[in-house]
Parts: structure tokens; sequence; C-alpha cells
């Protein structure tokens, strides 16, 4: 029974193959029609690379000039003589209690015997605490990012200087 199957379905992919490549066949009958096929989808090719490099170009600047924009809304709290003291020191507190929240949370998964022992006997809570440190872990990683510069726009200007380097 397996050895027709494999033939019927050896034989259909053949017959499907041929038909595929008839029909191309038809439309394509020279040479220079093949060569002409070729360039015309190498050039679509390089239409769409150019496309998808423009839209992730302007999500890029769309996303620096987000950032941009808030630095300076808080720089403009900040300078602000009728802003409050907390509307002045928002960010600063969320972000130390951010690390910090993070920083206790490693230190009671790591130290604590209690919680050890609660999260190796209870799988449920493994996941939410796993979770848990996830979330808080990227978080504080945009908190130094924002404050420290991160990865990626240090990346962007490395390039950009080396560019400048390769004109000169």
């Amino acid at each position: 029974m397996g050895n027709i199957l494999s033939n019927l379905f050896s034989s259909g992919a053949t017959s499907l193959v041929d038909a595929v490549g008839n029909a191309i066949d038809k439309v394509v009958t020279s040479d220079e029609e093949r060569k002409a096929l070729d360039i015309e989808l190498a050039r679509a090719e390089m239409d769409h690379s150019e496309k998808m490099a423009e839209i992730v170009q302007k999500d890029r600047a769309a996303s620096f000039a987000d950032t941009a924009d808030a630095r300076g809304n808080q720089s403009r709290i900040q300078e602000s003589t009728a802003a409050l003291w907390l509307s002045k020191n928002v960010h600063s507190i969320l972000s130390l209690a951010i690390v910090g929240l993070t920083f206790f949370m490693f230190w009671y998964m790591l130290f604590s015997s209690k919680s050890a022992t609660a999260i190796a006997e209870n799988s449920a809570l493994k996941d939410i605490m796993i979770y848990i440190l996830g979330a808080l872990t990227t978080v504080s990683s945009q908190v130094c990012s924002y404050y420290f510069g991160s990865s990626s726009g240090s990346a962007d200007k490395t390039k950009a200087l080396n560019d400048l380097v390769k004109r000169s």
C-alpha cells in the first residue's frame, strides 16, 4: 500500500513540475526572453529591497524623533521654575525603583532559601517569577539605555563617523 501511495504522489509531483515548466516555456520561448525575465525578476527584487530599506530607515527616524521628543520634554520640565518637585524627579524616582526592584528580585530568587524551595515545588510560581524577571530585566535595560545611551545608537554613530572618514 505504501509503495502505491509513494508512486502516486511522486508521479503527481513530477507532473506538477512538468506542468509548471511547460507553462513557463509557453510564455518564454527563447533564450533572450528567459534572460529578459531573469533581469526583470532581479530588478523587482532590488526594488523590493530598496523599499524595505526605506521603510526601516523611516521607522528608525521616527523612533529617534520620539526619543528626542521625550528627552526634550523632560528637559523643559527640569528647567521650569513652575514645575513641582515631583514633576522634576518622577523619571529618576521611577528609574531607581525599577532598577532596584529588578536587583531585589534577582537577589531574592538567588539567596532566599524560602523562595528557592517554593519555586522548586511549584512550576506555576516558577513560570510567573521567570515572566516577572524577564519583564523587569527588559524595562531595566530600557532605563539604562535612556540614561546612558543604547548600543544601537552607538553603532549608528560609529557607522556615520566611519562613512565621513571614508569620504574625506
